[in-house]
């Protein structure tokens, strides 16, 4: 029995309406911090599989141009880490003259703002790779100050990146018949290797807390 979270599930639910339902998914995991526990690689990664028709081909989907799938993609999750942004921004501005009215400070801000600043382009491409990190990073970054031309620039560098190299892979991978008989198998495995640099991190940081 497939779960209604599973990308399989989701297509075949979703019928004709598929794509559509999928570029509201990615825009949701990537602007709505709500949306942080929704499919995202796994899912881009089957759309890609199916557009090489071998894959679920009995789908609605089978069959979609490539280029459509990639170009639909990056335009979503762009737009989706954009308002994620701008929700941060007004929320960080908000807990700005929260502190100020209670005789307190912005310190953990300003100390945000300045790892941003530094680091600000790389963590944000980085992120756009890692489940969870992809929803909250844009948020954090828009609550800690960093320059709005600056977070466009590398978000649209991140989502150019991923939304074609995903749907890429699931395309060539899914051309592969031992790998298109197992999509659900193949999409619990893309989840499972997306994860692993956020376990890496925190226990990295687990360790150097010791």
């Amino acid at each position: 029995m497939q779960s209604f979270l599973s990308p399989e599930f989701i297509v075949n639910a979703a019928g004709p309406w598929a794509l559509l339902v999928s570029c509201i998914i990615i825009f949701a995991e990537s602007g709505l911090l709500i949306g942080f526990f929704l499919p995202g690689d796994s899912l881009v990664f089957l759309l890609g599989m199916i557009a090489s028709s071998t894959a679920m081909s009995d789908s609605s989907m089978a069959g979609t141009a490539l280029w459509l799938i990639c170009m639909v993609v990056v335009i979503c999750a762009f737009v989706g880490d954009q308002l994620g942004y701008e929700i941060g921004k007004r929320s960080g501005d908000i807990q700005k003259i929260k502190s100020w009215m209670q005789g307190g400070n912005a310190d953990r801000l300003d100390r945000a703002k300045r790892f941003f600043d530094k680091h600000g382009g790389k963590a944000i491409v980085f992120a756009r790779f890692v489940p969870i990190l992809r929803t909250f990073v844009p948020f954090a970054i828009g609550m800690a100050g960093y320059d709005h031309r600056r977070f466009a620039i590398a978000n649209f560098v991140g989502a150019l990146i991923w939304g074609i190299t995903v749907p890429v892979m699931g395309y060539l991978l899914g051309r592969i018949p031992l790998i298109a008989d197992h999509v659900e198998m193949v999409c619990l495995l893309i989840v499972l290797v997306s994860i692993i640099p956020l376990l890496i991190k925190a226990v990295a940081a687990r360790l150097s807390y010791r």
